[in-house]
């Protein structure tokens, strides 16, 4: 019961939550989310508090060290694990950015055939791809008896793509004003090509600093550094057991900067 309590607590003070995971395209709900997110906290700190169990165990002074470093990393591990909506949300965006052109470009193409917007949104939805399934929603929203442009305008606010956020605006206006969907398509279609053939050149032009970066810290730095540390350790004569907590610090060290680097270059090469 206790625990039912602090749960909703967590959640009346992410109000901003349940919208999150809507653009996520999480089905679970908000209470779902954060009971999720307290468990992995939870498990993890128990993980942590078992590893500096073992390693410190003979040492009553370095566990009880090691169990207040544990306690701290409480919030931290709560933090990073809350934030994993984040990713979901940057993970769907980017893919409704990769498939932009397509979509823009359907469109285009089924206007040009003679077909309703609609019926275009329509026959979008059944394609298994990640514009597909967003315009599904779309679909279903304009099913339910709304307007195209109603349906449009609700479906932005649940988008994780900014650029597809304005793609929506324009289909909605021009639907409003009257205005020629395919001119509207057609300027949609160059000004996002433009953007990508730009996008592609920066990503060109960081790429080598980056790896280069890589290379120096995440392999000729920590191989060198573990073989210069072994020997200093062997020459000032480190008891095993202080020698076995550095190298597990400095593993976990190279861990953290492989993840971080390999972040690095999945969110931060071109979508197109």
């Amino acid at each position: 019961m206790f625990f039912t309590s602090f749960i909703r607590g967590l959640v009346r003070k992410n109000p901003q939550l349940k919208l999150k995971l809507k653009k996520a395209g999480s089905r679970q709900t908000a209470f779902q989310y954060v009971y999720q997110t307290v468990s992995m906290t939870i498990l993890s700190v128990i993980a942590i508090f078992i590893i500096v169990f073992l390693v410190t165990q003979r040492d009553p002074i370095n566990l009880l060290i090691g169990t207040l470093g544990t306690l701290f990393f409480i919030p931290i591990l709560y933090k990073f694990w809350f934030s994993y909506v984040e990713v979901q949300i940057t993970k769907a965006g980017r893919e409704l950015d990769w498939d932009l052109l397509f979509v823009s470009e359907y469109f285009l193409v089924s206007l040009e055939s003679g077909l309703p917007l609609g019926n275009a949104i329509q026959n979008l939805s059944k394609l298994q791809r990640p514009g597909g399934r967003f315009f599904k929603k779309v679909y279903t929203e304009f099913n339910t008896g709304k307007d195209l442009e109603q349906a449009l305008d609700e479906s932005s606010n649940f988008c994780p793509s900014e650029t597809m956020k304005i793609l929506l605006k324009r289909l909605k206006d021009s639907l409003n004003i009257g205005v020629d969907l395919k001119s509207v398509l057609e300027n949609f279609v160059n000004d996002a090509s433009e953007k990508k053939i730009l996008d592609i050149r920066a990503f060109s032009k960081k790429l080598n600093p980056t790896i280069m970066m890589y290379l120096l810290l995440g392999i000729v730095l920590p191989s060198l550094g573990v073989t210069f540390f072994i020997l200093a350790a062997a020459i000032l004569e480190m008891t095993p057991e202080l020698l076995k907590i550095i190298l597990i610090f400095i593993f976990l060290l190279m861990f953290g900067f492989q993840y971080i680097s390999y972040t690095i270059f999945k969110f931060s090469k071109s979508t197109l």
